[in-house]
């Protein structure tokens, strides 16, 4: 058994939202470990070496038995995914895909870049990974690059799209791709997902729990109380047996979402990152042919 689509990033995009959506839809299946990477593992280093890279290192799958163990659970579900946020940023992941199943649905979530690269900053930052401000980490991404860190320390790198969303249309029809934006998506989150369901080929009439939609950005106001809730913990282990997996989920988001506090990017690092991405932005409309306006008013 293999899947029949793929969410293939990009990270930091709202694809952790899209997937609790989709876990909604009654004939998709998802594997409950998210981040398999396997089709991207050939261009990966023995190891990740960043800061608290050792999760990344965990969740990879190299081989294809293990692979095909993800998906040992399917019932009756019609729609069998994965979701992988590093595939469309590795070269040789599109072409890998496209020989396993030539059919294969994917999708594509893409966010403001400038946005996209803060959120990667701040995510960092809140657990406790990133300790340089975010121009510091700017003026690090090669280095760390070079240092085998995973992609998510690519602040810069990770926001320019036209290049690996090419490697996907390249290879791909246009039939075959299903392109989000982060921005609409919020704005509308049950027509998105009707959507994404009919490309899926599924019913589409299934409510949406917005709920799961939350505030999880910035950084600890209390390092304590935030850890409590976001790692592992004796009393959780011990209340879990007795509360539903997807209510535990729901108050898990919600408790880290209430021990965050915000984070702004200076206005002068937002100007010359939107002048950076300007022309990266200019070609990807014209590949995909969608107005990227709104990125470009950044």
């Amino acid at each position: 058994m293999i899947p029949n689509f793929i969410v293939v990033g990009a990270a930091r995009a709202g694809t952790n939202y899209l997937d609790r959506f989709l876990d909604q839809h009654p004939d998709i299946f998802l594997p409950t470990r998210r981040g398999a990477h396997f089709f991207s593992t050939p261009d990966f280093p023995f190891m990740f070496k960043g800061p608290g890279d050792d999760g990344m290192n965990t969740e990879i799958i190299r081989t294809w038995d293990r692979y095909e163990m993800l998906f040992d659970d399917v019932t009756t579900e019609r729609a069998i995914g994965e979701s992988s946020i590093f595939y469309l940023y590795y070269p040789g992941t599109a072409n890998r895909i496209y020989q396993t199943r030539h059919t294969m649905k994917i999708i594509i979530m893409l966010r403001d870049p400038v946005d996209r690269a803060f959120s990667a900053y701040t995510y960092l930052r809140r657990d406790n990974r990133e300790t340089l401000s975010f121009e510091d980490g700017l003026r690090e991404e090669l280095r760390r690059k070079s240092e085998d860190y995973e992609p998510l320390w690519f602040y810069l790198e990770l926001g320019l799209y036209y290049e690996q969303v090419k490697r996907f249309t390249d290879v791909f029809n246009k039939s075959q791709l299903k392109f989000i934006f982060y921005e609409d998506f919020l704005n509308d989150v049950q027509g998105t997902m009707e959507d994404v369901f009919r490309f899926l080929g599924l019913y589409p009439d299934v409510p949406m729990d917005t709920t799961l939609l939350l505030n999880e950005k910035g950084i600890p106001k209390s390092r304590k109380a935030f850890d409590f809730f976001a790692k592992p913990h004796l009393v959780k282990e011990i209340i879990k047996p007795f509360v539903p997996k997807n209510t535990r989920k729901r108050l898990g988001h919600k408790a880290k979402s209430m021990f965050l506090e915000e984070m702004n990017m200076s206005a002068f690092t937002r100007r010359e990152l939107m002048r950076y991405y300007r022309p990266d932005i200019y070609k990807l409309q014209d590949l995909i042919n969608v107005d990227l306006a709104g990125w470009l008013q950044t």
